[in-house]
């Protein structure tokens, strides 16, 4: 019996979809552990949903004279039969909450961050040395390995959308065993780049470096999705990700038409295009706050542009410092001391993906807006009233994972009389994924609202808060978003606009 007359047998136990026959998907099921050799390449993976249908391949095994093996499970490679076939009934990795260990790898790792990449080579360098070439001992611990994924539950648990599909992958093209395909794109560009990846074991496997070094190769070549390019285009000729026109970005200011901005100000509010178009409440409040407190600031307005994230994150690093050279310009030009964003995307570029992997280093303070409004509470500068709130607060991937901002958003939000601030299990460091980061919103709309439905569904509901606050506007986006489809009744918002309506007629 061929291979075809096999899997038209195998349609009648399982979905079409559920039988993996290319050869990303081979390759990747080829490997049970990241860092073991290579095991010998199935003719056919089949994800198996149940018990039932695990057994009824086994039955047809016995029936047609192929070999079948379960994932997980010892292979004599002098059994194989004319066909080998791959179960894999392994359910998918579910995050659990457990102490973060940061091992001597790490350590070298933050090291390297701290000095800066300084280039897109020495980049790529440190992955393929921290990453692609290390024997990491404890993943011989596990059985059976696949490291937690924010998106692999939208694609049934298939391994090779999963994020030890993917390291395998970029280890495959890195060693010249694979070549760049349609679907390797696929699955590369399918990513938020959370950096949850392998948290649950260790912090030592940095996949959303390795990710970020990959895309940035694949669009070098030319070959980075067209909605990225479009985007790119976007950016560059009208300042925005979505060609949204200056006026409809500015709309927001309505109310604030007369808003008097100083010939020369020590702080710089940077709004950010996705807080301008998608959160403008966000906007509104952060600026209330600061005239409330009586900042000597500035904005841009139309001159403002884009920071370029999305850029970085897709691969598209040659138009990406385009972009970072034009805001420098402008920077330098108004001379502030500080830049405040409530942007944490922008926050994360400036302080991270500028410096690390353009070189880049904007001429003033970078300040997110919770590490603002922290300091003006600490020195007086606002009296906030007692607020009967019922807040969680979701840690953004760009603040907290990869730049380090956790406690700020937090005591600003404690500094509240009578908010109660109840912690998700997954927080901080280990702060489950909204979905929406990586271009994922944009590229896979499906699997990052499902990714949001899980944060909800999981860790926000079981709390029986009335109010999930964030920092970052695509959280806040992708979240509100999802509790709205899926009729989830929680009020989704800035903590900046928890701090504004804790402002409002004090001492009136």
């Amino acid at each position: 019996m061929d291979t075809q007359q096999v899997i038209e047998h195998l349609k009648q136990i399982v979905k079409p979809e559920q039988i993996l026959t290319d050869l990303e998907d081979l390759y990747v099921y080829s490997f049970e552990k990241i860092f073991e050799k290579q095991n010998p390449v199935p003719d056919i993976v089949v994800k198996t949903l149940s018990s039932k249908e695990a057994q009824r391949i086994l039955e047809l095994a016995g029936k047609r004279g192929f070999t079948v093996v379960k994932r997980g499970a010892p292979l004599n490679t002098q059994s194989i039969r004319k066909l080998l076939i791959l179960i894999d009934d392994v359910p998918v990795p579910e995050l659990k909450r457990a102490p973060s260990k940061i091992s001597e790898t790490a350590e070298i790792l933050n090291e390297i961050r701290e000095r800066g990449h300084g280039s897109p080579r020495n980049l790529a360098l440190g992955l393929k040395i921290l990453f692609l070439e290390k024997n990491f001992a404890k993943c011989e611990e596990c059985k059976t390995c696949s490291g937690y994924c924010t998106v692999a539950s939208s694609f049934e648990g298939v391994e090779t959308w999963s994020s030890k599909g993917r390291a395998i992958i970029i280890r495959g093209l890195q060693n010249g065993e694979l070549a760049i395909s349609k679907k390797m794109i696929d699955i590369l560009y399918t990513c938020t780049e959370c950096g949850l990846c392998f948290a649950q074991c260790s912090e030592d496997l940095e996949l959303n470096d390795a990710i970020l070094a990959i895309r940035h190769q694949i669009a070098e070549k030319g070959l980075a999705p067209d909605i990225f390019h479009e985007t790119a285009k976007n950016i560059i000729e009208v300042g925005d990700p979505g060609a949204v026109l200056v006026k409809r970005r500015l709309s927001w200011m309505k109310d604030f038409a007369f808003q008097p901005q100083p010939e020369k100000a020590e702080v710089l509010y940077w709004v950010g295009c996705m807080v301008a178009d998608r959160t403008p409440k966000t906007a509104e409040s952060f600026l209330r706050i600061l005239n409330h407190a009586n900042v000597n600031f500035k904005m841009l307005g139309e001159r403002e542009g884009c920071c370029g994230y999305v850029l970085f994150s897709t691969g598209l690093w040659d138009e990406a410092k385009e972009v970072a050279k034009d805001v420098l310009s402008k920077i330098e030009k108004i001379g502030v001391e500080t830049l405040v964003t409530p942007c944490a995307g922008c926050y994360y570029t400036f302080t991270k993906l500028y410096p690390e992997i353009l070189g880049i280093s904007l001429p003033c303070e970078i300040l997110h807006s919770s590490h603002f409004i922290e300091n003006l509470i600490k020195n007086g500068k606002l009296k906030l009233k007692s607020l009967d709130f019922r807040v969680s607060y979701h840690d953004p991937c760009s603040l907290g994972r990869h730049s380090g901002v956790f406690d700020a958003p937090r005591n600003v939000l404690k500094a509240i009389p009578d908010l109660s601030l109840t912690e998700m299990s997954l927080n901080r460091q280990l702060a489950r994924c909204c979905g929406g980061g990586g271009g994922l919103w944009s590229y896979n709309h499906r699997a990052s609202m499902n990714s949001a439905f899980n944060r909800l569904a999981k860790d926000v509901v079981p709390l029986n808060v009335n109010v999930l606050a964030t920092a970052c506007p695509t959280c806040q986006m992708n979240l509100r978003y999802a509790s709205i489809r899926n009729l989830i009744p929680v009020r989704i918002c800035d903590f900046a606009e928890i701090v504004d309506y804790a402002i409002v007629k004090v001492g009136s």
